[in-house]
């Protein structure tokens, strides 16, 4: 989870604590979907809160969503947060004189708490929130399960991500969302690509060989439409992978953790 936040708020470290939090394995219900317990925090609590977060995190975008209480952490509150469209947490106390920007572990396991919730938070639908008709279209096998990726075109990581471990999936329908967001040299790349008659074959050739792309990209593409989506879902880093369940990662993940995600993705739906 990452703020841009001031330099002088930073500075303040007896009012914000980055760190991650372990707790005790008998706190928690472990699952699959092992995440706190949530329950609403009084009127006055929200609002005492509220004011916190918003004096302290207010500058850098930051605005309140929901509060509420952890339950069976004594004086420990859930905030969530918007931060350049997508939903972040934060841990505070019950005056907000102390804010933890970090995330919640169970210390058995070490299951990330945080990221489980912020999975559901952040999730879309996939079908209705996802044009599908802007991403290029690579089949692999039957292509009975699916996922979406956004890549910017001189994204280092996303080009090893597709030669080592998104060509090397089976029956998965891979749906990339050009995202030029590195720099006018990106955004040149993926005029020529969407500018293509075979756009699909010019990214890979581009992505995987290292052929630079062709043609003079003036065909009105849609590169504005695709920043602005990604943008739109919160999308801050590339590559980003999501899911048929509507959740998400960001970085190039191994190859076994991406077809774990990508089955029982296929099994929620």
């Amino acid at each position: 989870m990452k703020f841009n936040l001031p330099s002088s708020l930073r500075k303040r470290s007896s009012a914000v604590v980055f760190s991650v939090i372990a707790l005790s394995a008998g706190a928690w219900a472990l699952s699959q979907s092992v995440q706190p317990v949530q329950a609403a925090a009084s009127k006055s609590q929200v609002e005492r809160i509220t004011a916190a977060v918003n004096e302290s995190l207010g500058a850098s975008g930051v605005k309140v969503v929901s509060v509420s209480d952890i339950e069976f952490v004594d004086g420990l509150f859930e905030v969530v947060v918007n931060h350049n469209g997508t939903k972040k947490i934060i841990y505070t106390n019950a005056s907000g004189s102390h804010l933890i920007l970090g995330e919640l572990m169970e210390s058995k396991s070490m299951a990330n708490l945080t990221e489980a919730r912020l999975d559901k938070l952040n999730a879309i639908n996939f079908e209705k929130d996802l044009p599908l008709g802007l991403a290029l279209k690579s089949v692999y096998g039957t292509g009975s399960r699916k996922i979406a990726v956004f890549e910017d075109p001189n994204c280092g990581y996303c080009k090893r991500f597709r030669k080592e471990t998104l060509t090397k999936l089976q029956d998965t329908t891979v749906y990339t969302y050009v995202y030029p967001v590195l720099g006018r040299d990106s955004v040149d790349k993926a005029q020529k690509v969407m500018c293509a008659s075979d756009k699909s074959k010019m990214w890979d050739d581009w992505m995987l060989k290292d052929q630079s792309p062709t043609g003079n990209g003036n065909c009105n593409p849609p590169i504005e439409e695709l920043v602005s989506l990604g943008r739109g879902m919160g999308v801050s880093g590339t590559p980003t992978v999501f899911f048929q369940d509507g959740t998400r990662v960001s970085g190039a993940i191994p190859s076994a953790d991406l077809n774990r995600r990508i089955a029982a993705a296929s099994r929620a739906k």
